[in-house]
């Protein structure tokens, strides 16, 4: 309702000269709207929505009572103050009037002392009667606007109050929701339950949960009914005397979030389920694998041995290459079951003492003939004695033969790959270098992050040939030790790899 300067005051009244009477009494603090008949003045109440109206009782159209019922029960002007003019010997009609929602009366003839008294007690409560609903309505509008399921309940359990959001899930308007009952809206299978932990705490006899998700049926705009977990807090609702007079609900729709909870579970069972198939795949490849590998390479060599019978100088160089590749493709199946065995955190390392000088010198050997046959430059710079270093001999050697093998593919015919090792500072130091084009910075900068322990394939982006650097970089991490890469486009690349010297005294375990 806009503010006005001056409150109005709309009189019902046929006779002119108790208008004029009235007015004169009133015109010099109030605006003042006249009418004729009893149809008009209703109408002009509705429309004008005055702050007060003087009703004649004797108004020859329609009789007083059925005025005030009238305007009592339209939502626009029953807050309006009704005061009947009336006579003391129009005791009936007096009555029906107060019955029917007039506020007060004052008798004929009127006086200026009692009507404007009775009127400026009557436009005092009506002007807190506005203010108190002014805050309400503006109280409403915020608890329109947030986000929450806001429904405050009465002894009963009946919703007196229900904000937008409340209606917009339920599927009801506001009007219609108001004075259902809460229990309405609960599902059959456990309407019981619910009911009855309602009304213990609307009659003090449980203490509330912080929180509890509980099933509403809510309306389609189809009609049809579907049942949604709400997530409820709720505030108790006390008189001045202590006694619980209804309950403020407040509330989160989590049906999205359990539904989609339902099936990421359903997806992380089907995953895990698909990760067990996988493992029981490997396990079962590993031993079709590595069971013909090993006739392969027995038999490979027992040939190249000529154990089997003397071999010309072309058979003997065949030899050699199958030998080779076939323990190269035993490096990569071992390669392949250690990711598998990284991914589900099975790997264990069998450490014992090795002599890096030995390994080092039998790699290089096993990848002569490679080296022969590209046409590159091979150099060589071991010290004469190397410390002994602990750790696993298969993962080791493992890494320094992928080293060297992707030295030797990436450097082009005519250039050089070297690889020394030496001692420095307790640790064993070898560098496998190469005259490649060298690795891009964005991929090198993938291999210099630090890789956590459970880093996973999926979580590591590189090309086939950046993995294997990760997977020796998890194997040199495990044994204590570390690995590094000094790599430029077109400048070839530089491998290090540092492995911590035993100590004397200390357990291997150690």
């Amino acid at each position: 309702m806009n503010q006005k300067e001056r409150s109005e005051i709309l009189i019902i009244d046929k006779e002119d000269s108790s208008v004029e009477l009235l007015e004169s009494i009133l015109i010099s603090e109030y605006d003042i709207i006249r009418s004729s008949s009893g149809t008009e003045g209703i109408q002009k109440a509705i429309d004008e929505e005055p702050d007060l109206i003087l009703l004649d009782n004797m108004i020859a159209d329609i009789a007083a009572h059925e005025i005030c019922r009238t305007l009592k029960n339209n939502e626009k002007t029953k807050l309006i103050p009704i005061v009947i003019i009336t006579t003391p010997d129009e005791k009936d009609q007096k009555i029906k009037s107060l019955e029917e929602g007039a506020d007060d009366f004052v008798n004929k003839p009127v006086s200026y002392l009692e009507t404007s008294t009775r009127v400026k007690a009557l436009l005092k409560i009506k002007h807190l009667q506005d203010k108190v609903v002014e805050e309400r309505n503006q109280a409403c509008q915020y608890l329109d606007v947030i986000g929450s399921i806001i429904i405050i309940l009465d002894k009963e359990a009946s919703i007196a109050f229900a904000n937008k959001k409340a209606c917009n899930v339920l599927g009801w308007e506001k009007e219609d929701l108001i004075e259902k009952n809460l229990t309405d809206f609960f599902p059959e299978d456990t309407k019981e339950i619910q009911k009855k932990e309602l009304f213990q705490i609307l009659e003090g006899k449980r203490e509330l949960p912080q929180f509890h998700e509980l099933p509403l049926l809510t309306r389609n705009s189809d009609g049809t009914t579907e049942k949604r977990l709400i997530l409820w807090h709720d505030v108790v609702l006390k008189d001045e005397d202590g006694k619980i007079i209804g309950i403020i609900r407040s509330g989160e729709d989590n049906t999205v979030r359990t539904n989609m909870e339902e099936e990421l579970t359903k997806a992380n069972e089907k995953l895990l389920l698909s990760h067990k198939m996988k493992d029981e795949f490997l396990a079962n490849i590993n031993h079709e694998l590595r069971t013909p590998l090993i006739s392969i390479k027995g038999f490979s060599e027992l040939i190249y041995n000529e154990r089997l019978g003397e071999l010309n100088e072309h058979q003997k160089k065949t030899m050699k290459k199958v030998v080779h590749n076939s323990e190269r493709l035993r490096h990569l199946i071992e390669s392949l079951f250690y990711v598998s065995d990284m991914q589900n955190e099975t790997i264990k390392y069998t450490f014992s003492l090795m002599d890096l000088k030995e390994i080092v010198e039998s790699i290089t050997s096993d990848m002569l003939s490679k080296i022969e046959h590209k046409g590159i430059e091979f150099e060589k710079e071991i010290a004469d004695t190397l410390p002994i270093v602990k750790g696993n001999r298969k993962y080791i050697e493992s890494v320094l033969m992928h080293l060297l093998d992707n030295a030797i593919k990436f450097t082009p015919p005519g250039g050089k790959v070297s690889i020394s090792a030496s001692e420095g500072n307790r640790f064993v130091h070898i560098i496998v270098r190469d005259a490649g084009p060298g690795i891009p910075n964005d991929i090198l900068s993938q291999f210099c992050t630090n890789i956590p322990e459970d880093a996973s394939e999926s979580d590591i982006c590189c090309t086939n040939r950046d993995y294997g650097l990760i997977i020796c970089k998890k194997i040199i991490n495990a044994h204590k030790g570390d690995i590094d890469i000094d790599s430029g486009n077109g400048n070839g690349t530089e491998v290090h790899v540092q492995l911590p010297v035993f100590e004397t005294g200390k357990t291997i375990r150690e």
